[in-house]
């Protein structure tokens, strides 16, 4: 086979799909420890309609004979830069990470040849492999990862990232075929192979139809949706596109990507409670620039501090032993909210103002004083002018002149609040010379003292 450095010298994939239409799918492992596995996986597919094409991510020297198109591991290993001898030398990080970017490269060049219509990695540790080409695909590619290890907590990390990656439990370990391996198997390889035809047959057609009027990001979680639903109605009626992401550590990291690029026109920041997790703890940890990218890039954008009252931890019981004594209440029997005490949130006000501060494009602040959150409400657990106070206290001290928080008379959830926030964005939007296509501006009501 010639080497696969590039899209057109993988041998086994002139054409996208084959004469019968079936589409190509990528079975990424290391066939050193998992050749039996990966070729019945690999067979499995067959089955299902599909062609597979095997890419060996094995950190070791040698080849293994297998009974379809395969990718070697030295061809890998060329393709990032380095030869598998070579790799073989390295420290087993080191070659991980060798042999990872080999496999990112071959596998983004063989999609965007439109050589392969899917994509499967099957392993142990050894799934790691294939996280960073996963990575770096497009949202809507079909992408699996088959592991042991895709189970417990937080632990899709690895291969997930910030796409759309299918994360299969494998139930049992991957050593052998057996009645639950095969089941297991075969299951996925209907999956992969599924989702590669679909995605063969419609990738060139749009889903909705092209937007009128600006994108906006909006961030929301179960604590603002009924305040989100609402806004989201309203742009979209206006002509925008609305993608929400949802405020869980992850989508906080997501919004960030999209803000960061030129995908999005505008953003809607109404749910900040990952600051607060960054800050205290719990699930919904982030990236340090959360809330930044729009500032950064330029963009209009309306920060509200929606949940930064709270932080989301996991059962009663074991947030009760991390923070004893605090006041808590429970969003359903997986996830407990905590409320933050004034200390932290004054401190987050002044963070909140900081990363406010950095903006260099149309920014506006709203902030609801009748509460944060649908516990923070009056008469609710977390009601605490006083925390919230503190918030607003340490916000508007630290804020530069010339970018004034403007206070609403309102909870998070009230729909004037909710109107507030979108009519403002569509405001900065209008005044920042952004194309508007049939948009059409709402007219803002004035926010009370």
């Amino acid at each position: 086979m010639e080497r696969a450095t590039g899209t057109d010298s993988v041998r086994f994939a002139e054409r996208g799909k084959d004469d019968n239409g079936e589409p190509s799918v990528l079975v990424i492992g290391t066939l050193d420890t998992k050749r039996d596995e990966i070729v019945f996986l690999a067979s499995a597919i067959v089955d299902a309609g599909a062609r597979p094409v095997l890419l060996d991510s094995s950190v070791a020297a040698g080849e293994v004979e297998v009974p379809f198109p395969v990718i070697t591991r030295a061809e890998v290993a060329l393709a990032s830069g380095s030869t598998i001898d070579e790799v073989t030398r390295l420290a087993r990080g080191e070659a991980v990470e060798q042999m990872q970017a080999g496999v990112r490269d071959l596998t983004k060049a063989l999609v965007a040849g439109d050589r392969v219509q899917g994509a499967i990695c099957i392993g142990g540790a050894g799934a790691y492999l294939a996280g960073p080409a996963f990575q770096a695909l497009d949202v809507g590619f079909p992408k699996m990862v088959v592991s042991p290890l895709a189970s417990g907590l937080r632990q899709f990390e690895p291969y997930v990232g910030l796409r759309d990656v299918a994360v299969m439990h494998s139930v049992a370990d991957i050593a052998g075929i057996n009645p639950i391996t095969e089941r297991v198997y075969r299951s996925a390889a209907g999956y992969i192979a599924g989702a590669a035809r679909t995605f063969a047959r419609v990738k060139d057609q749009a889903a909705v139809p092209a937007a009128a009027g600006p994108t906006v990001a909006i961030s929301m979680n179960g604590n603002t949706t009924k305040a989100m639903d609402r806004g989201r109605a309203r742009l979209e009626a206006a002509g925008y596109t609305a993608v929400i992401f949802h405020a869980n550590g992850v989508g906080g990291r997501a919004l960030e990507d999209l803000a960061g690029s030129d995908g999005v026109d505008a953003v809607l920041d109404f749910t900040t409670t990952e600051l607060g997790a960054n800050l205290v703890g719990g699930l919904m940890v982030t990236d340090p620039d959360r809330m930044e990218s729009a500032g950064r890039q330029g963009i209009p954008q309306v920060l509200v501090p929606g949940c930064i009252d709270f932080i989301t931890c996991t059962t009663w019981e074991a947030t009760e032993a991390e923070f004893p004594g605090r006041t808590m209440f429970c969003h359903n029997p997986e996830l407990t909210l905590v409320r933050l005490t004034a200390a932290e949130m004054a401190e987050l006000g002044r963070i909140f103002a900081r990363k406010a501060n950095a903006a260099i494009g149309p920014t506006a602040i709203l902030v609801p004083t009748r509460g944060f959150s649908v516990p923070d409400a009056e008469g609710g657990p977390f009601w605490d002018p006083a925390a919230d106070g503190a918030f607003l206290e340490a916000l508007q001290a630290e804020l530069r002149p010339g970018l004034e928080a403007e206070l609403w008379d309102s909870h998070i959830n009230d729909p004037e609040f909710a109107d507030a926030a979108v009519d403002t964005l569509i405001r900065l939007i209008g005044d920042s010379g952004a194309e508007l296509g049939e948009a059409t501006q709402a007219s803002a009501g004035g926010p009370s003292a």
